[in-house]
């Protein structure tokens, strides 16, 4: 782990960080406030700071302060140890208030600092970890348990962000939605573990003919809706026939036995004006009329102007 010393006495400095160096440290030294603060602003900054107190330009509560804000709305926290000859209890609050996690008064125990150095470590050690769990909570937010396809809530999400970016760039954009044909018959036929497999199968074939840029997520029980950025008609009706071709095109095992499947899709492009609700409608009222002509099709209205 790597830590910074920020204190102008020469040989202060120096005693702290022989220190750290036997101790195992990456160490980064600094001699003022103005050059440590910027050692902390910069890429891969030290975690764990020795802080002098009192230090020519600005002085370690001013750093600590200026530390606190730049780290609000982050996910990054810096352990500020103040080294300090001031003692008195009223000081000791002003470091706190200021930011510092903790202070060690001059001239120090080599091991009280050790110790301290110990407890920092484990805390951003408990803190890297605690922010890796939350990512891995919100990747899952955004999955669906079963398919492992985007959720409902994530897919209308990015098709959110992917009208901002069209709008934007003045891009084109489509969406398909796709429905699984008579998947309530292989439940009640086959069961439902076997409508689950189905479901997983057709989420990996599809996934296998998408671009990286596309988006792709589950949007009912038995549909999903695939945002295709930067893609017209004639561009999107390719993409959904490779769907089609990749998903009927070779039976699904499940359990010992073979089942066939289609899907019955939708290619909806936007219109440029179209509100995400306004364009899911669209693209729902489309593929009601697909369903309606038989299984496996794929139909998509007129070009919108």
């Amino acid at each position: 782990m790597k830590v910074l010393i920020a204190e102008d006495d020469p040989a202060s400095n120096a005693l702290v960080k022989n220190l750290l160096f036997r101790w195992g440290f990456d160490v980064v030294t600094t001699f003022d406030g103005t050059e440590a603060l910027k050692a902390l602003r910069e890429k891969d900054a030290p975690q764990i700071v020795i802080m002098d107190w009192m230090m020519p330009g600005i002085d370690g509560l001013e750093v600590c302060r200026r530390l606190r804000e730049d780290e609000k709305g982050g996910d990054l926290y810096t352990y500020v140890i103040m080294l300090t000859a001031k003692g008195e209890k009223q000081d000791v609050v002003s470091g706190i208030d200021a930011g510092a996690d903790d202070y060690i008064v001059k001239p120090f125990d080599k091991e009280e600092l050790r110790a301290r150095i110990r407890t920092g470590q484990r805390i951003i050690e408990l803190q890297t970890a605690l922010r890796a769990a939350n990512r891995k909570l919100l990747l899952l937010s955004r999955l669906d348990p079963l398919t492992g396809a985007l959720s409902r809530s994530a897919i209308l999400d990015d098709l959110d962000l992917a009208i901002y970016r069209s709008r934007r760039e003045k891009l084109p954009l489509s969406i398909s939605l796709i429905d699984v044909d008579g998947l309530k018959k292989i439940n009640e036929r086959s069961g439902r573990l076997a409508g689950d497999r189905v479901l997983q199968e057709i989420v990996r074939r599809t996934t296998a003919c998408m671009r990286r840029t596309d988006c792709f997520g589950r949007y009912e029980s038995d549909s999903f809706l695939v945002v295709l950025p930067a893609v017209n008609r004639a561009t999107g009706m390719d993409i959904c026939q490779r769907v089609r071709d990749a998903i009927a095109g070779r039976e699904v095992g499940t359990d010992g036995h073979e089942l066939s499947v289609t899907v019955s899709q939708c290619l909806t492009v936007w219109d440029g004006n179209a509100t995400v609700q306004e364009f899911i409608a669209a693209a729902e009222q489309t593929l009601t009329a697909t369903r309606s002509g038989g299984p496996n099709r794929i139909e998509s209205p007129a070009l919108a102007p």
